[in-house]
């Protein structure tokens, strides 16, 4: 009984050290692309619920995103497998994206700060010619 634990314990660590690896399409999408790739399509994929110009919501934009590069879905989704098979190279890819990402946000958020600032300033300055106003009125009145 002990011979026949320790075999399935050879064999589950075995199996779960094995590694699957992908053949290298012949039309696999590069490094630098698939990151532009994935960067854009993470934007499409967070912008469908908003409105756009047109007032449309829910548009899948997946397929401009596929057009700009000039590449299909089923040359994505192999190349995709591939470099999923590559977690290195993946995580690599990853990394750049979710930098990329970051910096959007951050430069938007620096935006919509100004935008609420600046907001801010113009209310306080108006409430500021409303109380000139209001004790120029009482002033006139006295």
């Amino acid at each position: 009984m002990k011979i026949f634990s320790a075999f399935l314990m050879i064999l589950l660590f075995w199996s779960c050290n094995d590694k699957v690896t992908y053949e290298k399409p012949e039309d696999l999408i590069g490094k630098e692309k698939m990151t532009d790739l994935l960067y854009e399509m993470h934007i499409a994929i967070g912008t469908s619920n908003l409105r756009n110009i047109h007032l449309e919501k829910n548009r899948n934009y997946l397929s401009l995103v596929y057009e700009k590069y000039g590449v299909d879905s089923t040359q994505f989704a192999t190349s995709n497998l591939y470099y999923t098979s590559n977690i290195i190279e993946y995580e690599e890819i990853y990394e750049e994206v979710e930098r990329r990402l970051d910096t959007l946000k951050n430069y938007h958020q620096a935006i919509m700060d100004s935008i609420n600032g600046y907001q801010t300033n113009q209310r306080k300055e108006a409430i500021e010619k409303n109380k000139d106003s209001l004790n120029q009125v009482f002033k006139n009145r006295n």
